[in-house]
């Protein structure tokens, strides 16, 4: 679970990103690695027997655009992971690095039925990141072209037990920020001090009285629009405790995320501290426990009832 949403709240990412993340906010264990875990002949949790290897006796129709039909004997697991490319893409090259909107089905290689789908519900933003994506749906997008029908199998077996096959389409690629950048603001002295180490923003140790309200720091002004209310914002974050100094919750190390803002998803203090920044913004914001995780805090990341939290915050695009 991410520590920046509600504690009653799941985070609202679709399978494809819930499985494929590996930094230790993703959903279930922290640290669960850069990509599957594929392996040669891996067990099957199914009681079908074996009968489908290969992602070529995978059978896939309908139009690129449409939702696929996806039929195979079950149950499947490959004999690799791998892809396909259904129908070559037309338009630009996608590259490592950006965020690609797409449409995808997900489906369970024990018996066939859906796991997951965009289609008619909202296209999903990917960051092509090997860090936080599937490594076989990162090798089937990159270097392909926007257009592209792709469907890709993973071996998810250590964390739902059957292989999985997806089918993409990739409808736009778009080049993101890697960090903020704009206009240096200086800060309240009182504040924490932010420094950039290795190109990662990083937060001094707070010393003295935490503040009692919320305070949003812009340390750098972005010159991109403002963030509204209901928008899906990317962005990277790090996040402490004031009192410990500890680092809880850094998206640094797996890839920028996406959480959307000002509609009661994530804590009070992201959607009131957020909406209203401008894009390319770095962003300190100091949370006092009211909106944050309230009296019942988060323990499972040492976080109590009186906790004030700092984050900082660089916002990468909205939309």
């Amino acid at each position: 679970m991410p520590r920046i949403t509600s504690s009653h709240r799941s985070r609202p990412l679709s399978l494809l990103l819930a499985l494929g993340l590996a930094l230790g906010v993703a959903l279930g264990a922290s640290a669960c690695g850069g990509s599957s875990s594929a392996s040669s002949g891996s067990s099957t949790s199914s009681t079908n027997p074996t009968r489908t290897t290969k992602l070529s006796d995978i059978k896939v129709s309908g139009d690129v655009g449409t939702k696929p039909t996806v039929t195979f004997e079950t149950a499947f697991v490959g004999d690799k992971e791998d892809h396909l490319i259904l129908v070559p893409g037309t338009g630009a090259e996608i590259k490592a690095g950006q965020r690609v909107s797409v449409d995808y089905v997900a489906i369970n290689g024990n018996d066939g039925t859906e796991l997951d789908s965009t289609y008619g519900v909202g296209r999903q933003n990917i960051i092509l990141d090997e860090k936080s994506l599937l490594k076989p749906v990162f090798d089937a997008l990159v270097g392909q072209r926007v257009g592209v029908r792709a469907v890709v199998s993973a071996d998810i077996t250590d964390r739902l037990g059957a292989w999985s096959i997806f089918v993409f389409d990739v409808v736009s690629a778009t080049d993101v920020p890697t960090s903020a950048s704009g206009t240096p603001v200086i800060p309240d002295p009182s504040l924490p001090v932010v420094t950039v180490q290795n190109g990662v923003p990083t937060i001094a140790t707070p010393s003295g009285t935490a503040p009692s309200s919320l305070v949003a720091q812009v340390l750098i002004k972005g010159g991109g629009p403002t963030i509204t209310a209901g928008q899906t914002v990317l962005m990277q974050y790090t996040g402490l405790i004031w009192a410990t100094g500890k680092v809880f919750d850094s998206s640094w190390a797996s890839g920028a995320v996406e959480f959307p803002v000002g509609t009661g998803q994530v804590i009070a203090g992201f959607d009131e501290g957020l909406v209203g920044q401008t894009v390319g913004s770095r962003v300190l914001l100091v949370i006092p426990p009211d909106k944050g995780y309230g009296s019942e805090g988060n323990p499972q990341v040492g976080i109590g009832g009186t906790d004030t939290l700092v984050f900082v915050i660089d916002l990468l695009a909205a939309d």
